[in-house]
């Protein structure tokens, strides 16, 4: 399994000594990600089903999963699928997510939160994972990130742009955030969806915003955790809807919580006369005899204008078809 790290925050800064520093060994990751890419690309396998890929050009969170969660909504398919890598999972072949039986250690903590709302597959090659699909007769693929993988023909391709942070400092991992050059970025996407305020693109741009799905008691105080790709966005949520934190834990991405911790977080809690609250994200990775006495704070993308996206999804996928 991938070691979980956080996200370093000279990404998200004016350009200093450390990125400097790193961006030769951007040049490296950058050579070494074409070279994939076009490996990749000689061997793309093309689904007889259309694939609707929900991407980001930064790495971390930017909103991928609520927004392709809020894509589902929009489409009128009858089956639906979702398809992602299954990262922080230790299952490596192609598998459809079965949420009695897996937790977020064999498939992810995105995977689980996804196959809540239709049937997920997890699988790290793409194509097998489209196959599945295919087999267990889905009529379109929603694949949750992927972007930068050519493994997989994508016919309609969503760039999901966090109006907060944005690209960061604009330069490539590590001494940035950017997993590609952004003209790169522009290049392979049909249009941008903006959490946030509006954006000038030559892309049709899609203007979101993510917005909590239950209301906050804010008469009582809170303990608050959260191992996101940018945790510091939940305190900042809480923060806005007039929460009182008393106390705050940021962890890696994808962190693997260990009784332990959770214990510390439970004590602080309780000695403060507190509630313990994280993301759903997060929720989901909680061994489940631990998740008492936890609340989440559920969050769901709002697009501005429903109908302007509907139509351009409609008139694609009657392209394709």
């Amino acid at each position: 399994m991938i070691m979980p790290l956080k996200t370093p925050s000279f990404w998200y800064a004016p350009v200093g000594i450390k990125a400097i520093l790193l961006t030769p060994l951007s040049w490296l990751y950058r050579l070494g990600s074409f070279i994939d890419q076009k490996l990749k690309a000689k061997q793309s396998y093309k689904s007889n089903i259309p694939v609707i890929c929900i991407g980001n050009a930064v790495a971390g969170g930017s909103g991928k999963t609520p927004t392709a969660i809020a894509l589902l909504k929009l489409l009128e398919a009858k089956n639906p699928h979702f398809l992602l890598r299954g990262y922080g999972g230790s299952i490596t072949s192609a598998t459809v997510v079965d949420i009695t039986k897996h937790t977020a250690k064999d498939v992810g903590d995105e995977a689980m939160m996804l196959a809540n709302h239709a049937p997920t597959i997890i699988s790290p090659n793409r194509a097998e994972g489209a196959k599945l699909a295919e087999e267990n007769g889905a009529d379109i693929i929603l694949m949750d990130d992927g972007l930068q993988n050519n493994s997989l023909h994508k016919d309609i391709s969503f760039l999901v742009v966090d109006g907060i942070t944005k690209f960061g400092n604009n330069k490539l991992i590590p001494a940035g955030p950017l997993r590609e050059p952004i003209r790169k970025v522009m290049n392979r996407i049909d249009a941008v969806i903006y959490i946030g305020g509006p954006l000038h693109s030559d892309k049709p741009v899609f203007q979101a915003s993510l917005e909590p799905s239950a209301e906050l008691d804010t008469s009582k105080n809170y303990v608050a955790f959260a191992g996101i790709g940018r945790p510091e966005k939940f305190k900042y949520t809480l923060e806005s809807l007039g929460a009182n934190l008393v106390g705050w834990h940021a962890f890696a991405d994808h962190h693997d919580y260990i009784e332990v911790e959770i214990k510390m977080l439970k004590d602080e809690a309780s000695k403060q006369n507190t509630i313990l609250i994280t993301t759903e994200k997060d929720y989901v990775r909680l061994p489940i005899e631990l998740r008492e006495g936890i609340e989440t704070l559920p969050v769901h993308i709002n697009f501005k204008e429903d109908n302007d996206l509907k139509k351009f999804l409609g008139d694609h996928l009657k392209d394709l078809r």
